[in-house]
């Protein structure tokens, strides 16, 4: 992880918390944190920001493709290309790395993050019951 470029996305019930720490204390080479609640991943880009190591915190929702395209271009700009991205929810965390998209921000490049980061929420997001008070029909 030293070196590397890094996006934690923050669903709601998940917490990048402790993935933002450990990534900093690895050698990230810079972090970008992003929550639906803004001043979170300020407070923690605050703390945990360090010289050799830029850490910047962000508003977006990781279930718009507008907001993922804005995180990409926010990172990029500030901290150069992703190496990681990685989505943390109430059921986990993943990591999902970048290596084999190209380096540039274009249409193609975003439709397959989309496609990862849409996984990526699957694995970490409980699945979802059916409504309450519903109940299977009786044969």
């Amino acid at each position: 992880m030293s070196g590397a470029v890094v996006v934690i996305a923050v669903l709601d019930g998940g917490s990048g918390a402790d993935l933002a720490r450990r990534f900093t204390a690895a050698g990230a080479a810079g972090v970008l944190i992003a929550d639906q609640h803004v001043g979170v991943a300020e407070d923690l880009a605050t703390e945990l920001d360090r010289p050799g190591c830029p850490v910047v915190g962000v508003g977006g929702d990781i279930r718009r493709p507008s907001d993922v395209a804005a995180l990409v271009d926010t990172a990029e700009k500030h901290l150069g290309p992703i190496d990681l991205f990685c989505v943390a929810g109430p059921g986990g965390e993943r990591i999902v790395s970048l290596a084999d998209l190209p380096d540039h921000l274009d249409l193609e490049r975003l439709a397959e993050l989309l496609a990862l980061v849409g996984e990526a929420i699957g694995e970490v997001v409980p699945p979802q019951r059916g409504p309450v008070g519903s109940t299977a029909a009786a044969a």
